[in-house]
């Protein structure tokens, strides 16, 4: 949808019947649609607290999500609208409202926790909903936050190095933000005015005797007893692959059929249309890939171009055939109906036939956009006139025979000199797709090294911000008087400033490398077609 969703009104995106949840095709239809990137709001809270109503303000509606007036929930399961983003042209904003936490009528409060764990999953801010001020009480309704321990993970295995490494958690999960509703306290802390910010981040602080997130995720992750996050990224990343695969291998078929004309008139005219295209669809690949490790995928792109451009290549040289020998047969009929009746088998009866195939050779020529199969085609019709052409000459009375010694081997010098123009053809059409070849290799390399600098200084970018709030937290320890908390944590950031500097010391080498590998798979097409063109000079 390149201007984005037109969703009237939300739909349910995971049902939610008797405890059990599944999965809404219709939904999933919606957003397998959306080609613009999307920005996910999820909220959850308590039932009944007007998280819909919030969500349908976002909206910029004042209806949408069902809203109701009872103390019994209206919304069940996670639903969905995609509008327009208010502020980024060109972005979709997702809207995930969901079923109210703590429904006295569930009969497993399990399920809460899954409802909780998927919109953390799936959104990129996540926004709790509570009623009045952040208390003890609040906190404890917040106690989902914990429980998505027993059902994620970060990694299949647990750190090698031993180190309790929280940051995993924080590449996956969403901004965080907490929605009070109904606050009538003023924003004061110690008679000093603080702002909502820092009223949060105080009702958040570290309390003795309740823990942190940090052991409990480590935990969760030694254990090895819940889904991993790390192996849905890699199964996220072999679906939106090969989907990303399909969609460039398409745009390639689709533009190529749009734009040629068939037969082209010369070789290169079809290879300058195959550049353009490869150039688009290589670039609608990297747009829609993620995490091609080894560039496995690009590699099965590179294939399938490589197919599909052959298939192009064969499907250009059966018409220019088809129509050069249709061409050639109307021009021909008369010949041949002057060969059957015996017209050149009198005195001058050679002349008479090499004035009628020369003029049949000009009409040939003039024909327009014959195609790559011209010099064939008309090669094979002399070739097939050889035979005939000889018994007419023996044939004719009016000539000695020094003259048809002489007319006979100027038959086959012209025959040698059409024959060397075919494969001169034919090496110049070899070194044509050899040079594109090697168009296609540096856009493969070109696109592929725009794409990895831009994810090396992403990830320069992601891991700066993990230290920066690992550095924040560890300063709030201190501040709150918990020193050793504070200096469990050095290991950890430690090892977040050595990664960072590892990657910007390893960012150019590690570049060379990856196109390096991926250079050795290109050129072997390459080294191929100079094969080709090698073994044709050498006929010469």
């Amino acid at each position: 949808m390149a201007s984005g969703p037109k969703m009237m009104a939300p739909i349910c995106l995971v049902e939610n019947h008797k405890e059990q949840l599944s999965v809404n095709q219709k939904a999933l239809k919606i957003l397998d649609k959306i080609l613009q990137p999307v920005v996910v709001v999820a909220i959850v809270g308590l039932y009944r607290t007007g998280k819909s109503y919030l969500m349908n303000r976002l909206a910029g509606q004042n209806h949408g999500f069902p809203l109701g007036s009872t103390v019994q929930s209206e919304t069940k399961g996670i639903w969905m609208w995609c509008v327009p983003h208010p502020t980024k042209p060109k972005h979709t904003l997702v809207l995930l409202d969901t079923e109210g936490l703590g429904d006295v009528e569930k009969r497993d409060p399990k399920n809460d926790s899954w409802i909780f764990a998927l919109v953390v999953l799936l959104s990129s801010t996540f926004v709790y909903n509570s009623m009045g001020t952040i208390n003890h009480q609040a906190l404890e309704q917040l106690h989902y936050v914990t429980e998505l321990t027993e059902l994620i993970r970060a990694k299949s295995s647990p750190n090698p190095d031993g180190i309790k490494n929280s940051t995993e958690f924080v590449s996956f999960f969403p901004d965080f933000v907490w929605t009070v509703r109904d606050f009538t306290l003023e924003l004061k802390l110690d008679g000093e005015s603080i702002t909502e910010d820092e009223y949060l981040e105080n009702a958040l602080k570290l309390i003795p005797g309740l823990g942190t997130l940090v052991t409990t995720y480590v935990d969760a992750i030694n254990s090895g007893a819940v889904p991993c996050l790390d192996d849905a990224v890699t199964t996220l990343a072999q679906r939106e692959n090969s989907a990303a695969v399909q969609k460039a291998a398409d745009h390639y078929s689709e533009q190529m059929a749009q734009r040629l004309r068939l037969p082209t008139d010369t070789l290169q005219e079809l290879l300058d249309v195959h550049t353009a295209c490869e150039k688009e669809a290589i670039a609608v690949f990297m747009e829609h890939s993620f995490k091609d490790e080894n560039q496995q995928f690009q590699k099965k792109l590179l294939e399938s171009i490589v197919l599909k451009r052959a298939d192009f290549l064969l499907k250009n040289e059966e018409a220019s055939e088809k129509y050069c020998q249709e061409e050639l047969n109307c021009l021909a009929k008369a010949l041949t109906e002057s060969i059957s009746a015996g017209a050149f088998s009198a005195a001058g009866g050679h002349r008479l036939y090499m004035d009628t195939r020369e003029k049949i050779e000009q009409d040939y020529w003039q024909v327009p956009r014959k195609g790559v199969k011209a010099n064939e085609v008309f090669q094979s019709f002399l070739q097939s006139q050889a035979t005939i052409e000889s018994s007419i000459l023996k044939a004719d009375t009016a000539l000695t025979a020094g003259e048809k010694a002489v007319a006979e081997e100027r038959a086959q010098k012209e025959a040698a000199e059409k024959e060397q123009e075919l494969l001169r053809q034919k090496q110049k059409e070899q070194q044509q797709l050899m040079e594109a070849q090697e168009r296609s290799h540096k856009e493969n390399l070109e696109q592929l090294r725009t794409k990895l600098v831009q994810e090396r200084e992403q990830l320069i970018k992601d891991q700066k911000k993990m230290l920066e709030k690992q550095l924040q937290a560890q300063k709030a320890l201190l501040a709150e008087g918990f020193k050793k908390k504070s200096e469990e944590m050095n290991a950890e950031i430690n090892n977040l400033k050595s990664k960072i500097e590892t990657i910007k010391k390893e960012n150019t080498s590690f570049l060379e490398q990856t196109l390096n590998a991926f250079a050795t798979v290109l050129c072997a097409p390459i080294v191929l077609a100079v094969e080709v063109v090698k073994g044709i000079a050498a006929l010469f």
